[in-house]
């Protein structure tokens, strides 16, 4: 009795050890004016604002991507840079996180930032 508590024990534990967030985020690079954000734009950016709050690390992939404007109502196809990060869980990495969305909405006047968050296990 006494081997399958502590069998439960250690089978949980190691189970949640892992247990870690991986949010997901979507860059757009079209401006409204129909310009585009400038690669020492997007580099500014990321080292100042990215980095910062992703201090351990993130996975930023180049990506084309589609979404129906709700103003026009027609579907935008552009380059948007995909930023991964993974963490524990914890209600202020969220608030910084939206912290970003926010901050890029504004500097480069943004529609949304797609964030995507899902539980992962993970080790490194």
């Amino acid at each position: 009795m006494r081997f399958a508590i502590i069998l439960i024990c250690f089978v949980v534990a190691s189970c949640s050890a892992n247990r870690l967030v991986e949010t997901t985020l979507y860059f757009g690079q079209s401006k409204p004016d129909g310009g585009m954000i400038t690669e020492k734009e997007w580099n500014n950016f990321k080292e100042n604002y990215i980095a910062r709050v992703f201090s351990h690390g993130s996975t930023v992939l180049s990506a084309t991507g589609s979404w129906l404007d709700p103003a026009s109502h027609k579907l935008i196809t552009e380059p948007t840079y995909v930023v991964i990060h993974t963490y524990k869980k914890s209600p202020s990495m969220s608030k910084q996180i939206d912290s970003l969305r926010y901050w890029y909405k504004n500097l480069f006047q943004q529609q949304s930032v797609l964030r995507i968050d899902r539980k992962v296990k993970a080790s490194f």
